[in-house]
């Protein structure tokens, strides 16, 4: 029983000097762990003031909504069919995704690269490493509202504002460039359609007029038709004129001469139908052409139809990129944190000089006791190279 009530008080003493001996050796190594934050943090200050200032730059901009436009914009630069954004990729789907891989892209880089001479900026001397350069000081991402935000930084405020911008302005002449949205692929092909039944029909048009010219076949019906028509209303015209006028009369006689006119016309015209009605191979030939002629012209009804409609489906569809925010000059500067730089190498600095003072501690303990030296010769041993 006495053991046991003796317990707790054995493990609160040594509990107790455990924490005076971390505090013999923090003591014991005072100066370590009050000299080494200090030099650490002068370093730290001296180098953090010669390094330059720093300027962010960001523009914000809204993509299309469709992610098809993305798409073939990604298809154009020549990203893998896998990229991460792409519509059956590993990486998450939708039209933010696919442009924030076209801004990142290799080809966007270089076209930045050539365009603000960057070589010179970066003073490197091959194109990857002033890409990667630009890589390093760019970061593109995403809004929970759906909006893009570029970020440039620089030692120079107005770069960042002229590099920031830059990448939307490129992005912006690939868009233009290209027939990014389904309505304008859409357009492209009702414009494919429509100049191929335009030269059908006109093409069925030069076949059936050289056809009648070669032959002399024409369709008398229609002529026909209003002939006779003129004629019944001419006679008409006499039968009134009968009731009050002699055959003498010369308005009577006129219109009597125009209704034999008629006649003779018919006449004519049905020797012409009975011509050919004496011809049934080239009038097969003609009804065929004639067919061909209104198809065609059926066709290009068709087509026509379809190119209003893509084109009013062009105008009323949204793919442009819509720069919400561009890049002004910022007027104070993103970094170095100079501050942060000190406190933190001062506290990394601490806590290096407490693990030192422990380690040399150790050390000595170790020997001062038999048993430990024994165990750091075969450890040695094991260490050495056979």
């Amino acid at each position: 029983m006495n053991n046991n009530i003796q317990a707790p008080e054995a493990k609160g003493k040594e509990f107790e000097i455990n924490l005076l001996d971390v505090a013999i050796v923090l003591a014991r190594h005072i100066k370590l762990i009050v000299v080494l934050p200090i030099v650490l943090a002068v370093v730290a200050y001296i180098i953090a003031r010669q390094a330059p200032d720093v300027y962010t730059s960001d523009t914000t901009f809204m993509p299309p909504k469709q992610a098809s436009s993305a798409s073939s914009l990604v298809s154009s630069l020549g990203l893998p069919d896998g990229f991460p954004g792409m519509p059956g990729g590993g990486g998450v789907s939708g039209a933010n995704d696919l442009y924030i891989a076209v801004l990142k892209s290799r080809t966007m880089r270089d076209e930045m690269v050539d365009r603000f001479k960057l070589f010179r900026v970066y003073k490197t001397k091959s194109k990857e490493a002033a890409r990667n350069a630009l890589s390093g000081l760019t970061s593109v991402l995403t809004t929970k509202e759906g909006l893009i935000i570029v970020k440039v930084t620089d030692t120079n405020p107005q770069r960042a504002a002229l590099l920031a911008n830059g990448y939307v302005d490129v992005l912006l002449k690939k868009n233009n460039e290209l027939a990014l949205s389904e309505a304008s692929q859409r357009r492209l092909v009702a414009e494919n359609e429509f100049l191929k039944a335009k030269n059908r029909l006109g093409d069925a048009e030069s076949t059936v007029k050289k056809f009648q010219e070669y032959t002399g076949l024409i369709t008398a019906e229609p002529e026909i038709a209003a002939l006779r028509s003129m004629m019944k209303n001419t006679e008409l015209q006499l039968a009134e004129m009968s009731v009050y006028s002699t055959a003498n009369n010369p308005d009577y006689i006129k219109v009597r001469q125009k209704l034999r006119n008629l006649q003779a016309e018919i006449g004519k015209a049905q020797v012409g139908s009975a011509y050919v009605s004496k011809a049934p191979e080239r009038i097969l030939d003609f009804t065929r052409k004639t067919r061909d002629l209104k198809y065609a012209e059926s066709l290009y009804q068709l087509a026509f139809q379809q190119l209003t409609a893509a084109r009013a489906d062009e105008s009323n569809t949204n793919f442009a990129i819509q720069v919400i925010d561009r890049a002004v000059v910022p007027e104070q500067r993103s970094g170095p944190n100079r501050k942060n730089i000190v406190m933190i190498s001062a506290a990394a600095g601490l806590l290096a000089a407490v693990i030192i003072a422990f380690l040399v501690e150790a050390f000595e303990r170790t020997k001062n006791n038999k048993e430990s030296v024994e165990q750091l010769k075969v450890i040695k041993s094991y260490l050495r190279w056979r």
